[in-house]
């Protein structure tokens, strides 16, 4: 609206100008002067002889109370000539003595007013040959012809130099209109705005609360939160590429945590067809054999049987040791040094072997580092009672400023290094330290036992 109001200001200017320079005004002017001045100078004028004394009674009331069209500032001289040239009346100060009254106006002492004035005369109806202006913003100099009342002849002129509208007159008329104008547009202009922008921010503003909630759920791990936007604009594109990358997100940890129940399936079947499948078999072969001595060879019977007994006590240890690996009790409210003491004692009565438990520097982990850590000493001290036939085993967890440093070590069978097989144990253990930006190393020798290192930078992780 504003813009509006400049525009129609600089046209008004524009169409002010024009009219100026294209003698509308003065077409206006004598218009309105004819009109105004012919009623009452065709009665003087008609009389015989015209009657000078009323000319020069109207002259003084027309020349003081002027009715001009818009910004003419006045009229300046004023005369009224008969039809035979002589000069009936006038209202000047600057005609030379030999324009007196009742004499032939001398037109040539007013430069300009000739042409009008023999114009009129001849009762010229083409407006353009009753003025003149020397330039655009100085005097108009006009001849208006009287008739008479049947319009069949000219009974004398009236004549006049009036003041010229300039630019700046004539905008000074209009300037209360456009004032008045200008602060009705900023009003309105105001209330507009302020109404549009009150309802054009209530929308956006939604949606982006709408965006903020589900950002909250996404970042507490829901990815079931999608934001119903139907708007095709840079937020709505904004907001369905969220949706997609929510749905991504989702659907990569559900296939994260399914390949995380898969491997931990495919670990169990491994330690149960290594161990407890074994042994059961193992025990059921014993069995058999009681079965087929208990008549015959009663003793030797009782021997299979009792090498029965002790393979199933160890076929019950397995399967305690894969329980307590499934159901890690330890970080219920304790740090990793507990969970590893606690689970280092129960491991100990399974075993019969009592580990030598070292622990430097303790303070609070990251839970992420000390799971890790605890699964990696449950898969090592497993890995000692299935395979390493170990009387002493060394636990010891350093804390640093910076890391964390485990050990496990035994003084088992040991195996060579060079032919190991990659089980999923040690590969499980390495992919945990790995993934804690750690370093885990495996050191065994034949008969000398054998040495699981781990360690894993803390800094980082725990914010320090």
């Amino acid at each position: 609206l504003l813009t509006v109001e400049i525009i129609l200001m600089g046209g008004l200017a524009v169409i002010l100008v024009i009219m100026l320079n294209s003698g509308v005004l003065q077409t206006q002017l004598i218009e309105a002067a004819s009109s105004t001045y012919t009623p009452a100078l065709r009665y003087l004028l008609d009389q015989n002889p015209p009657d000078q004394g009323g000319i020069a009674e109207w002259l003084e009331s027309a020349a003081s109370t002027p009715t001009l069209p818009l910004s003419f500032d006045g009229i300046d001289e004023m005369f009224v000539v008969g039809r035979d040239g002589r000069l009936l009346g006038s209202k000047s100060t600057h005609l030379p003595d030999s324009n007196q009254i009742g004499q032939p106006l001398d037109t040539q002492a007013i430069p300009g007013l000739d042409g009008p004035i023999q114009a009129a005369l001849v009762g010229e109806e083409d407006i353009e040959r009753l003025y003149t202006v020397a330039r655009p913003g100085e005097n108009v100099i006009m001849a208006i012809p009287i008739w008479d009342a049947d319009h069949a002849q000219v009974l004398g002129v009236a004549a006049a130099i009036v003041s010229a509208p300039t630019i700046g007159s004539l905008l000074s008329e209009v300037a209360p209109v456009l004032g008045i104008s200008l602060l009705l547009f900023t009003f309105i202009s105001a209330l507009i705005g302020t109404a549009y922008g009150f309802l054009a921010a209530r929308k956006p503003v939604q949606r982006l609360n709408q965006l903020a909630e589900a950002s909250v759920s996404w970042s507490q791990g829901d990815f079931s939160v999608i934001i119903d936007d139907p708007v095709q604009d840079e937020l709505g594109q904004l907001t369905q590429r969220l949706n997609n990358m929510a749905g991504q997100l989702g659907h990569l940890l559900e296939t994260r945590r399914e390949l995380a129940i898969l491997e931990e399936r495919n670990r169990l079947a491994r330690d149960l067809h290594d161990s407890v499948k074994q042994q059961a078999f193992a025990a059921a072969a014993q069995i058999s054999g009681v079965r087929a001595l208990l008549q015959r060879d009663p003793k030797e019977a009782a021997s299979h049987l009792s090498e029965a007994e002790h393979l199933i006590y160890g076929l019950r240890q397995e399967l305690t040791a894969l329980i307590l690996e499934l159901r890690p009790a330890a970080f219920e409210g304790k740090g990793l040094a507990a969970a590893v003491g606690d689970y280092a004692a129960n491991w100990s009565r399974q075993n019969g072997i009592v580990p030598d438990l070292r622990i430097q520097g303790e303070r609070a982990l990251p839970l992420p580092i000390e799971q890790a850590l605890f699964r990696i000493v449950q898969e090592a001290l497993a890995n000692t009672a299935r395979h390493s036939k170990a009387q002493q085993v060394e636990v010891v967890l350093n804390y640093t400023h910076d890391a964390i440093q485990l050990m496990v070590a035994d003084d088992g069978c040991g195996f060579d290094m060079d032919h190991r097989r990659r089980g999923y144990g040690l590969r499980s253990m390495q992919e945990r330290t790995e993934a804690l930006g750690g370093i885990l190393t495996i050191e065994s020798v034949l008969e000398q036992g054998t040495t699981v290192s781990c360690t894993v930078p803390t800094k980082e992780n725990s914010g320090e």
